[in-house]
Order: structure tokens, then C-alpha cells, then sequence
């Protein structure tokens, strides 16, 4: 009998060392990703364009100006995403019609080249909307001159595109954005990718919305960049989930290194950094951490409970030869099986519960990760 109990106050201390581990890499975690930069959108175009509710569609949010943060240059604001819940900064170019000068022009060419200081730091543009509206009829001067100059920049043209907005006003065949695509290539003598937009739900899958999104995601040089700028739109899931199936991709392979030689159960927490890496960077994918505030004990029991002797047991049985010859270790192949399913599942049940949230139903955002259900998903895994 004192043996048992002294068994079981070992297995009380290693489980609390445990938790401890998954604790420390996840406020780590939290720790990094405030340290973090976001990529930065220049929107352009006359007033009227649609600009805002353009932004209002895909990022969920009506903009205001902060009084706090003042860009260097007073012809833009500086939309910064910390204070709106996402990982995206937003530059709309303010004054647009009343500053067509060279002056003008050479302050754009200035801050695509050199970024714009904003209190203090410095901010490259990444990706440049060119908004047009398809309701005017005509294209501007102001359009075509702004559009010429960038062509006369490599580096800066590659990093525009321009939205046709309001094409819910077009004709079925698209024919005004064709014709504005004529006159803009005629007269620039180059071929901006563009894509024709509308804010009215009933046109979303007939326009060209989410092309526009994975053109800006592409156009994103930077990997962690790019990813934050998926994990911020919340309009197209299927650009979310194949950017969380590549986060899945890369821990199993991690945790496959990691279980190369086969480590004792005792040893899973040399998995805990890859998992709870992969958990986090999923949920930042979907928007999630943005949408709601998960505590702490959610992600902690996400990989305390799945990392459990008796869990792995269960999951080791569905791994076929794996569940016959491993026993009571976890090699790669058991390693990368538990981090793939886990992803999976993770990946799933945020896939479900953001879809939910944007056709308007209530989502209790810290019940989300039931354990059953992630059990069920992971075996539907293991089974492929």
C-alpha cells in the first residue's frame, strides 16, 4: 500500500512538473508574439471608393483614428491593428485629391522605398490596394497619374494591385472593370493584377474577393508577415486552412526529429515546445486569438491532457504496427502521429466555430476545445 501511494505521488509530481513545462512555453510563446511586427496595407484611391467598407468586409472592423499615433507624413493615417484586435496595420492615404502634385508623388515612391515613420518607428509597406470604383463611370486623372509613376518603380510595382469596388453596380458580364482594365493597361502600358470586389454578401462568390486576398498573401515576402496577414482576414477559411495544414506539416516533421530515438512517456515533455508552438500558431491563423481571449488553462490542458499516459495509450492502439511494437514509448512515427492528429483537430474545431461566427451565431469562444470531441477527430485522423 505505501508503495502504490508513493507511486502515485510520483506520477502527481511529474504531471505537475509537467504542466509547469506547458505553462512556461506558452506565456513564451505569448511573450514573442509581442514582440512582433505587422505587415502594413496602403490602401489608395479618391474619396468614395469604398476603401472602409471594403476593410469593414474582410477585416471585420470599422476604422476611427487613434489620437495617439501620428505618421511623420500628414497625408496618411495610420490605422494601427493592435488597438483593433488583429495582426494587420492599415495606411489609408488621406487628402488624396488635393495632393497631385510631384511633391506628392515623390513622398509615395519615398515611403514604398523607405517605409514612413510612425511615433518614432519605421513601417514598410508590404502589399498597396488601389481602390477604383466601378460606380463613376470614368477613371480619374489622379488614378492613371498615380498608377504611370508606379510603373516606373520595379520594386514598388510589384507590390500593387488594384480593386475594382462596388461591381455588384456592373453588368453581369463585368463589362465597365474589363473596360477600366483596357484603359489602365493603354495608358500605363503595364498590367496591374486587379480584382473586382463588392460588400454585398449575395456577390462574394461570384467576384473575385478571395483571389484578392491570396494575391496579397503571395505578395507578403515574409513568411511570419504573410501569416499574420491570413490569421487577420475573415473572409476566406479555405486560405486559413491551407495555411494551418502547412503549421501542421512542419511540427509533425519537428516532432518526428524529436521522437528519431525513442523516448519513455516520461520524456513527452521534450514535445511540449513543437505542440504548443503548432496550437498557438494555428488559433492565430483563424483569427481566433483576435476574436476572443482563451485562457491560459485552455492551452495548457489542451496539451497536458493529450499528452497523458492513458491518452497516448489510446492513440498508440489506432497507429497501425506502431501500437503493436512501440509499447510504452513514443518513437517518430507515434510522435508525429499524436502532433498531426492534434493539429488536425485543433485545426478543425477552429475551422467550425470562425464559420459559425461569420454567419452571426453565438460562439463561447473558452469552451470551443472539448477533449472528446478532439479524441474523435484524431482518430478519424489515425485512420487515414
Amino acid at each position: 500500500m505505501k508503495d502504490a501511494i508513493n507511486i502515485e505521488n510520483k506520477g502527481d509530481i511529474i504531471m505537475s512538473d509537467f504542466r509547469k513545462k506547458v505553462e512556461e512555453d506558452w506565456e513564451s510563446y505569448k511573450k514573442d508574439k509581442s514582440k512582433e511586427l505587422y505587415p502594413n496595407i496602403l490602401l489608395m484611391g479618391i474619396s468614395g471608393a469604398g476603401k472602409s467598407s471594403l476593410i469593414n468586409k474582410i477585416f471585420r472592423v470599422n476604422l476611427a483614428k487613434i489620437s495617439n499615433i501620428r505618421p511623420e507624413t500628414r497625408e496618411f493615417n495610420f490605422y494601427s491593428g493592435k488597438y483593433y484586435n488583429m495582426t494587420v496595420n492599415l495606411i489609408d492615404s488621406a487628402g488624396y485629391e488635393m495632393n497631385q502634385g510631384k511633391t506628392y508623388l515623390k513622398e509615395i515612391n519615398n515611403i514604398l522605398a523607405n517605409g514612413m515613420r510612425v511615433s518614432g518607428e519605421v513601417e514598410y509597406i508590404h502589399v498597396v490596394w488601389y481602390c477604383i470604383p466601378i460606380t463613376n463611370k470614368r477613371i480619374e486623372d489622379i488614378d492613371i497619374k498615380m498608377l504611370k509613376n508606379f510603373t516606373t518603380n520595379i520594386t514598388a510595382r510589384d507590390k500593387v494591385c488594384i480593386v475594382f469596388t462596388k461591381c455588384d453596380e456592373d453588368t453581369e458580364d463585368g463589362e465597365i472593370a474589363n473596360e477600366f482594365r483596357r484603359i489602365l493597361e493603354e495608358e500605363c502600358n503595364y498590367k496591374f493584377p486587379s480584382f473586382e470586389t463588392s460588400t454585398d454578401p449575395e456577390f462574394d462568390e461570384s467576384l473575385q474577393l478571395s483571389e484578392l486576398l491570396n494575391w496579397s498573401a503571395n505578395a507578403i515576402d515574409d513568411d511570419d508577415l504573410r501569416k499574420k496577414f491570413i490569421g487577420s482576414q475573415m473572409h476566406d477559411l479555405e486560405l486559413k486552412h491551407r495555411e494551418a495544414k502547412k503549421i501542421i506539416v512542419a511540427s509533425t516533421v519537428s516532432a518526428a526529429g524529436i521522437g528519431a530515438v525513442p523516448i519513455p512517456f516520461s520524456d513527452s515533455v521534450l514535445l511540449v515546445p513543437v505542440q504548443v508552438t503548432m496550437i498557438g500558431k494555428i488559433i492565430d491563423t483563424y483569427g481566433v486569438s483576435n476574436l476572443a481571449t482563451l485562457s491560459d488553462a485552455v492551452i495548457v490542458d489542451l496539451v497536458v491532457s493529450q499528452l497523458g499516459k492513458s491518452f497516448v495509450t489510446k492513440i498508440i492502439k489506432l497507429i497501425p504496427i506502431a501500437g503493436q511494437v512501440v509499447g510504452s514509448l513514443i518513437d517518430a512515427s507515434v510522435a508525429s502521429a499524436i502532433t498531426g492528429g492534434l493539429g488536425t483537430a485543433i485545426s478543425e474545431i477552429c475551422y467550425r466555430s470562425v464559420e459559425k461566427y461569420l454567419k452571426g451565431e453565438s460562439v463561447m469562444w473558452d469552451q470551443i476545445f472539448v477533449k472528446s470531441e478532439i479524441m474523435d477527430i484524431m482518430k478519424n485522423y489515425m485512420k487515414k
